[in-house]
């Protein structure tokens, strides 16, 4: 029984110790990166060489054979004083939700891929350095592909899917998560420059671990309406 015991423990600690999210820190609710409030420069004058000013002359008394100043036309519309321009609008109040789609979304939808649907075309996109896709059927091709236990594969198929996500719901600027514990969130954008190294020329240990972040991505906001209908040829989708 003890020995039964002792194997449950290694085992569980071994399951641990594999687990590629430890240590990685999400945003508790990804939003875009909080954008500065910008002033107006504030333009300070030279100081003046001119000498200070004397005394001003004495005002000299009107000339009795000059006119005498006519009162105004009580008509006339009164004169309102200049408005001040409406503040801009804050960009940072109420960011949208993230909005994301899975793998099996992207490998189902080739017309949102060719911007069929949706209106923009999310060709070409690239993995790392040396991969690059120019149509929906390559993109499908490789998520079908199966990755058989391969880090850099499993790393592609979410790379990918995030890569999609980016362009066509704009979320390149939203703070997700910290992989590398330096108390820094990074942002999908960051995510995917991390990803695209790890691609070329990363471990299966980091490979594995943006895989899992990636992945945490793209499902972090499946659950959020698309807008537009992503139906492709009778193919339905969420």
């Amino acid at each position: 029984m003890v020995a039964v015991t002792s194997l449950v423990l290694l085992f569980g600690c071994e399951q641990a110790s594999s687990d590629p999210l430890r240590g990685v820190t999400f945003a508790i609710s990804p939003v875009p990166e909080p954008c500065l409030p910008t002033y107006a420069p504030s333009i300070v004058a030279p100081p003046s060489t001119e000498p200070p000013p004397t005394e001003p002359p004495p005002t000299e008394p009107p000339d009795p054979s000059d006119p005498p100043a006519e009162p105004p036309d009580p008509s006339d519309p009164p004169t309102e004083p200049p408005t001040e321009p409406p503040d801009p609008p804050d960009e940072c109040e109420d960011p949208p939700p993230l909005l994301t789609r899975t793998q099996g979304f992207w490998k189902n939808h080739a017309c949102v891929i060719d911007g069929d649907v949706g209106g923009l075309s999310l060709l070409p996109v690239s993995l790392g350095a040396a991969m690059t896709f120019d149509s929906s059927l390559e993109v499908q091709a490789y998520f079908k592909t199966p990755p058989k236990g391969d880090a850099q594969i499993i790393l592609g198929h979410q790379l990918l899917a995030a890569k999609l996500n980016a362009m066509a719901f704009g979320i390149g600027n939203y703070v997700f998560a910290d992989v590398d514990a330096d108390g820094d969130l990074e942002t999908v954008d960051e995510l995917l420059a991390l990803g695209d190294v790890a691609f070329d020329e990363g471990d299966d240990e980091r490979r594995l671990v943006l895989g899992a972040v990636l992945d945490e991505l793209n499902n972090a906001g499946d659950g959020e309406s698309l807008p537009f209908n992503p139906s492709c040829g009778g193919q339905g989708g969420k």
